[in-house]
C-alpha cells in the first residue's frame, strides 16, 4: 500500500512539475518544427519526395493490384483443391 501512494504522489509531482515546463517547452519545440518546415532546403526535398511519389505511384498501383489478383486466384484454386479433396 505504501509503495502505491508513493507511486501516485511521484505521478503527481511529476505532472505538476512537467506542466509547469511543458508549454514552453512545447512552445520551443513546435517554433523550431516551424523553422525548419519551412526552411528552403526542406522544402525542395518536400518537393523531390512528392515529385517521386506522383512519379512511381501508378507503377506501385499497378504491382499491388497485379499482386492482390496473384493472392486471390492462388487462395481459390488452394479453396478448391481442398474442396475437392473432401468430396468423396
Amino acid at each position: 500500500m505504501r509503495g502505491k501512494i508513493l507511486f501516485v504522489a511521484g505521478l503527481a509531482t511529476g505532472y505538476v512539475v512537467g506542466a509547469r515546463a511543458g508549454r514552453q517547452s512545447y512552445e520551443k519545440i513546435k517554433r523550431r518544427a516551424d523553422q525548419v518546415w519551412h526552411d528552403p532546403s526542406v522544402q525542395r526535398g518536400v518537393t523531390k519526395a512528392e515529385d517521386f511519389v506522383a512519379e512511381k505511384a501508378p507503377i506501385v498501383g499497378k504491382k499491388v493490384q497485379e499482386a492482390a489478383s496473384d493472392a486471390a486466384h492462388a487462395a481459390t484454386e488452394k479453396v478448391k483443391s481442398a474442396t475437392s479433396k473432401d468430396t468423396p
